[in-house]
């Protein structure tokens, strides 16, 4: 199964997110806190995946969680990404 894995620290400009695949990491990259919901539309076109696993700040998490799925739904009209705050 493939996901993204974000690790957030809320005072860093740069976010860590990895792609894995039944363990195995397919890709890791930083990503500016304000590109993020579309960075991560880019890695699921680009890799299938459609779950992103976010762990963290959990407040600040859960803002992140929020303007993606906002995107989400001006991208795509519909939430196609399952999104857990781990």
């Amino acid at each position: 199964m493939k996901k993204i894995i974000g690790i957030i620290h809320p005072f860093d400009l740069y976010q860590t997110f990895y792609v894995y695949e039944d363990g195995n990491k397919l890709d890791a990259m930083q990503i500016k806190i304000k590109d993020i919901p579309n960075t991560i539309f880019q890695l699921c076109e680009t890799y299938n995946v459609y779950q992103l696993d976010l762990s963290g700040a959990e407040r600040f998490s859960k803002k992140i969680i929020q303007d993606i799925q906002k995107q989400e739904l001006i991208k795509y009209n519909k939430n196609i990404l399952t999104i857990r705050c781990i």
